[in-house]
């Protein structure tokens, strides 16, 4: 493949490389002033300049056209190439400074300076293979960047697999047993039964709509948290408690969905359930500058549930470090006297505090 495949032939791309043989050429005109000149002034190094431009363009302009266009894939190819361009090149630049400048460097009375083409010669080789050298560079360099992005999107891919299966994994074994319940409870308490069906019908409105989202609105996911839990206190009964404290300013911040769901599902089954006399879930959140803390605390078994090793605290782990980076984080604490707290932070990047409703 050639290296200059990836370019397109654009104006803005021969302006940038005039730029930067032109740059080249200003920094050779002061060396050779300083070492070959006694006279330091500005008319000698603009006399340098001319000549040091002269040639810079004449044989790199060549060079830029030429590859553009004939696009040589072997290194072979490449080597002729250059080494044409550059002894063309001298030819022309030695031949239009001899033109412009009547410098001792350049010749005197149009004539060409010998010494001025094996010098400019030298000088193209070393540039133009530079110039190729940096060209692999950044070819490399986008390579790589194409290969970290497609590694990524397939990352994400398995991610987004992974909330599926995770939706597919709680929401029918969620809804089985609440349906059970309700039949259950039409028997003998028709207005429970009542109550837990629209908390689920309500719960799984809000789930349908929400789960489908690449992000939602805090407000939103708590509805859902409460149509859920309101649920399971009607299942445990009084061996469930829960309190929800969100201040305004973070209800129209956005959050990833099935973040709060799986974390308050493991307090209840892991933390609550096991426990004989049950316990009480407390939801929490506050902004720390640029920092949302969202809070999941149980008082129930506690430390059995700190590793997060369950499908998932994993999948929330893999989606914050995949969407945040090292800039939001799931942690887990001990509670007193029992317990235990799950502490999500995520950056607080987009805030849609213009919705209301």
């Amino acid at each position: 493949m050639s290296i200059y495949e990836y370019r397109k032939f654009t104006v803005w791309y021969v302006l940038k490389d005039v730029l930067f043989i032109s740059l080249c050429s200003t920094i050779i005109a002061v060396v050779f002033m300083l070492v070959t000149s006694a006279d330091i002034s500005l008319k000698s190094y603009f006399e340098y300049f001319l000549i040091a431009q002269c040639m810079g363009l004449s044989i790199g302009l060549p060079c830029t056209f030429a590859f553009h266009f004939f696009k040589p894939a072997k290194p072979s190819s490449q080597l002729i190439l250059v080494t044409l361009c550059v002894i063309f090149g001298s030819l022309l630049g030695s031949f239009l400074a001899s033109r412009l400048v009547h410098h001792k460097f350049a010749g005197f009375e149009g004539q060409i300076h010998p010494q001025m083409i094996f010098v400019a010669i030298i000088l193209g080789f070393i540039i133009s293979f530079g110039f190729v050298v940096y060209e692999k560079y950044i070819t490399f360099k986008l390579s790589a960047n194409e290969e970290k992005l497609k590694r990524i999107s397939l990352e994400k891919e398995k991610l987004n697999a992974d909330l599926k299966l995770l939706q597919a994994q709680v929401e029918p074994h969620f809804l089985f047993n609440t349906l059970s319940n309700i039949l259950s409870l039409l028997d003998h308490d028709a207005m429970t039964g009542k109550n837990m069906l629209e908390n689920l019908t309500q719960y799984l409105r809000t789930s349908l709509i929400q789960s489908r989202k690449p992000a939602n609105r805090l407000a939103d996911e708590i509805d859902m948290i409460r149509a859920y839990l309101d649920i399971y206190k009607i299942r445990m009964g009084k061996r469930l408690a829960y309190e929800i404290n969100i201040p305004e300013n973070v209800l129209n911040i956005e959050i990833p969905p099935m973040i709060l769901q799986p974390l308050v599902e493991n307090a209840i089954k892991h933390g609550l359930e096991p426990k004989i006399e049950g316990g009480k879930i407390s939801i929490k959140a506050c902004r720390k500058e640029d920092i949302l803390i969202l809070e999941i605390a149980d008082t129930g078994m506690g430390i059995k549930e700190k590793s997060g090793t369950g499908v998932g605290t994993g999948n929330i782990q893999k989606r914050l470090a995949s969407l945040f980076g090292d800039r939001a984080s799931l942690n887990f604490e001990d509670m007193t006297p029992a317990g235990l707290k799950a502490i999500v932070e995520i950056p607080c990047e987009r805030d849609h505090s213009h919705h209301r409703g």
